[in-house]
């Protein structure tokens, strides 16, 4: 598997990726389609990545702008995976890594972020993350959360804010909160 950044300082670079770990990145063009929506809001922005598997996300917002990432994830194996890159592009300094379940991240943050990325398993249900993450005030005045899933999960739509939804094959793109971009 080749993952290769598609926009920002870093745009062309190939990312370290083994195979022999379960994990689904988010692909190129749903990156790009990401990105293009946000426009100059990852600018200077903290940027939280939750379920971060590789962290090509994360790593793909710092390479657009993006002041600091916190990457939660975890599999060991992927935060290594994820250091590996970020030592690699020499922006190390810039993210924060944690390896713990995203419930306990979310539990025990007292952060505020512009951004929060979830790309979990397809399986689960983020609504009731998404409702503490709120509920606790982590999303910053005119935040956005997105969350990526599939197009097949049952989601209880009427508990979540969603301004916005966009479908990339198999997978969903959830817009939450008060962006209207």
């Amino acid at each position: 598997m080749e993952i290769v950044i598609t926009g920002g300082m870093f745009k062309g670079r190939k990312l370290h990726v083994p195979n022999n770990i379960n994990v689904r990145p988010t692909m190129s063009f749903i990156r790009e389609a990401i990105f293009s929506s946000l426009g100059n809001m990852v600018k200077d922005s903290t940027f939280l990545d939750l379920y971060a598997g590789f962290g090509t996300v994360g790593i793909e917002a710092l390479s657009r702008g993006a002041k600091k990432v916190i990457f939660v994830e975890k599999n060991r194996k992927c935060i290594d995976v994820i250091k590996k890159n970020l030592d690699i592009l020499d922006c190390f300094e810039k993210a924060s890594l944690y390896c713990m379940s995203v419930e306990n991240f979310v539990r025990f943050s007292d952060g505020v972020y512009k951004i929060i990325y979830l790309d979990p398993p397809y399986s689960i249900d983020c609504s009731s993350i998404i409702k503490e993450i709120l509920s606790k005030g982590l999303l910053a005045n005119s935040g956005i959360i997105i969350w990526e899933t599939s197009i097949r999960s049952n989601i209880n739509r009427e508990s979540l804010n969603i301004v916005k939804e966009k479908r990339y094959g198999e997978s969903l793109l959830l817009y939450i909160g008060e962006y209207y971009g």
